[in-house]
């Protein structure tokens, strides 16, 4: 049941799974947009103190409460969307896959339950 492959390693032999199973052009936009969901919430704090200022004077602030609503929605729905949009993704194309930490093999994970646990590995 164990497996000749070396994890960490695709079948060309390379050494980064992101890079050998998916561009970045993959996941990249999706960063992209992720961010700039967050600078539109900042944003909309950043609205929402100039309306809760512009509110206790004489001027009118309807147009900060609506800057500070429209950037807000748009905002969370940036980052909900992305957040969807890479938990679809298949587990080596996601954003936060780090390469340089390797699956760990069966016989790692043997090895692990039998010196720290005390019991071999279950089959």
């Amino acid at each position: 049941m164990t497996s000749d492959r070396t994890p960490g390693l695709d079948d060309h032999g390379e050494d980064d799974p992101v890079a050998a199973h998916a561009p970045a052009d993959s996941v990249r936009p999706l960063k992209a947009v992720g961010l700039i969901g967050y600078g539109l919430v900042l944003a909309a704090l950043a609205f929402l103190a100039v309306a809760l200022t512009t509110a206790g004077g004489d001027t009118t602030a309807t147009p900060w409460i609506v800057a500070t609503a429209v950037c807000g929605v748009v905002g969370i729905s940036c980052i909900a969307a992305v957040r969807v949009a890479l938990v679809r993704h298949p587990a080596h194309d996601r954003a936060q896959h780090d390469p340089l930490i390797p699956e760990i093999t069966r016989e790692e994970a043997l090895d692990y339950e039998q010196k720290f646990h005390g019991r071999p590995g279950s089959d």
